[in-house]
């Protein structure tokens, strides 16, 4: 039972250190029903409870994008893809990969079986 208690301890001391370094970084006018500084200290006092409240109530319900990555109302959704957009021809010149290079294959076919 000793290890339980250890694997608690060990859970809730990772907890704490994830929601606290999260709400630090988390920009402050993202943060839901306090203020960043108000969050800080509640995850600080009340170690198990606090980062449990914050991942809950004061964590930022969505990411945040960064630089040109869109955000996910201007993202397509896996929904909006059509496996035919993957498979269009590139306008290159040349393959884009060894496996559509024919001459790379029959080099490799010979190397695999050079008796034909």
């Amino acid at each position: 039972m000793v290890w339980l208690g250890g694997l608690i301890t060990l859970v809730s001391i990772v907890l704490w250190v994830y929601a606290f370094f999260d709400a630090l970084t988390t920009p402050a006018q993202e943060a839901r029903n306090l203020p960043k500084v108000l969050w800080l200290v509640v995850i600080a006092l009340f170690m198990p409870v606090g980062s449990i409240l914050w991942l809950f109530l004061g964590r930022p319900r969505r990411p945040v994008s960064v630089g040109g990555t869109p955000s996910p109302e201007q993202a397509a959704s896996v929904d909006d893809l059509d496996p035919s957009d993957f498979a269009k021809p590139s306008d290159s010149p040349h393959p884009l990969g060894p496996d559509d290079d024919p001459e790379f294959l029959r080099r490799l076919n010979r190397r695999i079986d050079p008796e034909e």
